[in-house]
Order: C-alpha cells, then sequence, then structure tokens
C-alpha cells in the first residue's frame, strides 16, 4: 500500500499534486466498481458485445459470411487501401463466431490466439510451402506469402475501427430518458466509481460528478479518448512456420487486438492515487477476467487490503464464486450486498 508521502513524491509527468493534497483531506470512503453487466442487466440497455454483432448486420446487411476467397484491397487514386466490407464484416462475424459458439459475450477472450489460428487456418490453402533445399523460387514464395497475410490482416484490423465506431454512435446515442434506475442500490453519496464501461450511466442517470468516475477504458462521449479493448494473450502465433513469411504479420495483428491495460493504468494514475482512504468497495456488473485483473492489483497497492470489506451482488455471491476467490487471494474481506435490485425490482 501507498502511504501519503508515497503519493506525494511519485512524478508521473502532468500529476496534479495540489489535486491530491485535497483528496487527502476528502472523506471518500466508498469505491464502486461497475462493470457491463450493470448497464445490460441492471438497466436493460443494450451494452452487450451481442449488441455490437447486430450492429455490424444492421450497417452491413448484404454480409458474406460464406465468404471464402483471400480478403483484398483495391488501391484508390488518392492512394488508400480499400476492402469489400460485405466480406470484410461476413469474415469477421464468421470467424468471432466459431471462437465464441456465437455467444459473443467473451470477445475479448476470443481475440487472442485461437482468433488468429482461425484467420490463419481459413486461408492456408492459398499459401506456399517453402522448402530451402527443394524451392528453388523461395524468395518469390515467401514474399507472395507476406502479400497475402499483409491482405489478410489488414482486413481484419478493421475489427478497431468497427469497434470504435459502435461506441462512439451507439453508445454515446443512448437515450437515458428512456432508462430507468435501479429500484434499490446502496447509497452512492461521497463515492468513487471505477467504471468499466464506455456509457455515461452514472453521469446521466444517477447525476454523479465526472470528477469522482474513472471510466477506466475510454468514454464513449469523447472521441479524443482511448478506447481500450481486446485479449491479454502474450503468447506467439508460431502455428504455421512451415509457410515461411506468413507469421510475422498474424503476430503483429495479435498485438494489436491485445488490450493494453498498462496504458490505461497510466492514463488514470491520478484516480489511482485518491483510494488510500476506500474502506468499502462493491462490485457488480464486473467479470473479473483475467486481462483486467492488473487493475484490482494495481487498487490493492493504494489501499490497506485489510481494512477494506469487498461487497459482492447477490448474483456473483451465489454463482461467481471464482470471481469471490480472486478478490480474497488479493486479500480484501468479502461480503455480500443484498441493497441491489434492478430496474424491475429483481433482486441482482
Amino acid at each position: 500500500m501507498w502511504n501519503e508521502e508515497d503519493v506525494l513524491q511519485l512524478d508521473y509527468g502532468n500529476m496534479r499534486i495540489l489535486e491530491l493534497v485535497n483528496w487527502r483531506k476528502c472523506k471518500v470512503k466508498t469505491l464502486y466498481i461497475i462493470g457491463n453487466g450493470f448497464d445490460c442487466y441492471g438497466h436493460g440497455m443494450n451494452t452487450k458485445y451481442t449488441d455490437f454483432r447486430k450492429f455490424l448486420i444492421n450497417k452491413y446487411p448484404e454480409f458474406n459470411e460464406n465468404f471464402g476467397g483471400i480478403l483484398e484491397s483495391t488501391l484508390m487514386p488518392n492512394g488508400d487501401e480499400v476492402y469489400n466490407m460485405d466480406e470484410v464484416v461476413g469474415s469477421l462475424i464468421r470467424t468471432i463466431d466459431e471462437c465464441s459458439a456465437t455467444d459473443w459475450n467473451n470477445l475479448e477472450e476470443c481475440l487472442g490466439n485461437e482468433f488468429i489460428c482461425n484467420i490463419a487456418y481459413d486461408n492456408e490453402w492459398a499459401y506456399k510451402l517453402t522448402d530451402i533445399d527443394e524451392d528453388d523460387n523461395i524468395f518469390h514464395s515467401v514474399y507472395e506469402n507476406e502479400d497475402l497475410t499483409n491482405s489478410v490482416v489488414g482486413a481484419y484490423r478493421i475489427l478497431i475501427n468497427l469497434f470504435r465506431e459502435w461506441v462512439f454512435s451507439e453508445l454515446a446515442n443512448i437515450d437515458f430518458q428512456k432508462v430507468k434506475k435501479l429500484s434499490k442500490k446502496p447509497s452512492f453519496r461521497k463515492s468513487l466509481f471505477l467504471s468499466f464501461n464506455y456509457t455515461l450511466t452514472l453521469e446521466k442517470l444517477y447525476k454523479i460528478s465526472s470528477n469522482n468516475i474513472c471510466h477506466i477504458h475510454g468514454n464513449a462521449c469523447d472521441r479524443n479518448t482511448n478506447i481500450y479493448f481486446g485479449h491479454g494473450d502474450d503468447t506467439e502465433f508460431n502455428e504455421f512456420e512451415h509457410y515461411i513469411g506468413v507469421t510475422d504479420a498474424y503476430n503483429s495483428l495479435k498485438r494489436e487486438l491485445r488490450k493494453n491495460t498498462n496504458q490505461a493504468v497510466v492514463d488514470n494514475i491520478n484516480f489511482f492515487c485518491k483510494l488510500s482512504g476506500i474502506k468499502k468497495i462493491y462490485s457488480y456488473g464486473f467479470s473479473f477476467s483475467d486481462v483486467d485483473m492488473i487493475y484490482l492489483e494495481e487498487l490493492s497497492r493504494y489501499v490497506d487490503v485489510k481494512k477494506v470489506r469487498w461487497y459482492f451482488n447477490q448474483f456473483d455471491w451465489k454463482n461467481n464464486i471464482q470471481n469471490v476467490e480472486k478478490v480474497k487471494h488479493l486479500g480484501f474481506k468479502v461480503r455480500v450486498c443484498r441493497r441491489w435490485k434492478d430496474s424491475n425490482g429483481k433482486g441482482v
């Protein structure tokens, strides 16, 4: 745990020391950790990854899920490379469906090695085997493999822009006048909020000051913000080493699809420095996925875990015991909170 002197000595470039000194004087004792279940289950909002899938289908109704060729770009007069988006979106939907069994709720986890392997095997028929001892045109074969893979990777890279488009168009324009508040919840007064959601539910529906909220993965209403999204698999893709010229491009795509959690922590280090006085933590709708555990580990460095009680909502307490164990492993005392009811009055 960091003490007050540590916090004041930390140098993160643009850290506002005066703000941290003022926060030391505040009596904020409660932190809420808010995940997507807060929006989609608690408030009935269309914020699931399956809703991202629906967005793709609605935007590209002619998508070709059965496309079996090579995704190739066309070079435009202005120098831009353009793909057939019906083919790209069809290939994206097919590949993610294969990785997730059509359940896109685990989309981020799917974007690691399994996703890359599926893409590679779908295109294996077009790769040229290279044998240094027997292939007289080995350099030509390698260049062909590189060109083909770079073209395919360029198409799948569009997923990142499509996801950002969904966040900045759909999630940014939710009509909160049509969203009902939770019928019951713990008090939000004098609290801080670590939100993993891109939406402004806390600000719009509960009138929480943005100064008390950290959108750790980005904010749908701020196009200048980083949108953090992706897997947490650090292994290298090496399935196709017998096809020389293939693996570099696929590993490049895999790195681009990895969620940069370290940078997200750096971006929001001021918020973590405000947490030293926290005594109670409530979590609701947070998945406790492996890629996001870095944030809880970072949090545990700023609070005295032995003096903090962590409250789970009833559903997680009964059905997600593995998440309770993860929190206990960090040293927190765990409890169940029965003061949550969704917008329809159902206990959650």
